[in-house]
């Protein structure tokens, strides 16, 4: 007469809960470092879209014929704290650049509108070397 064996863990499944996560751990460390960039250059973003704002608004209340009024470095320069002041490096965006602020003559017109223009690089934490290019444009109207 044969007796019936009730099957057990044997040898031949033994390591498979380690295999199955050797097999998943890849797709997960995947998945979690790219939320991880993906914050990271929502925050920039974030950021520069609030330097421009600042800068936009910096440019736009002062008024040109008071002896107190902003002039175009002075708004670069409050675009060049806010990003210094979140963490980022200011040498490395368009903050300087000429096109930053437009119109260039005659920016203080009322009823013009200010454009603030900023671009910074993003580098990719995973991906040492490689880079891209952010930019943002904030408009506000010269009151």
């Amino acid at each position: 007469m044969r007796t019936l064996r009730t099957k057990t863990m044997g040898a031949d499944e033994r390591g498979q809960a380690l295999i199955e996560f050797a097999l998943i751990l890849p797709v997960m460390l995947l998945l979690m470092m790219g939320m991880l960039e993906f914050a990271r250059a929502w925050n920039l973003h974030q950021v520069m879209t609030d330097a421009a704002r600042e800068g936009a608004r910096r440019a736009v209340l002062a008024d040109a014929s008071s002896p107190t009024g902003q002039t175009k470095d002075s708004v670069r320069a409050a675009i060049w704290r806010y990003l210094a002041q979140s963490g980022y490096d200011p040498s490395e965006s368009t903050v300087m650049a000429a096109g930053t602020i437009t119109p260039d003559a005659n920016w203080k017109q009322p009823g013009k509108y200010i454009i603030v223009t900023l671009s910074c690089p993003y580098r990719f934490f995973i991906l040492p070397g490689q880079s891209i290019t952010m930019k943002t444009v904030f408009t506000m109207r010269n009151e």
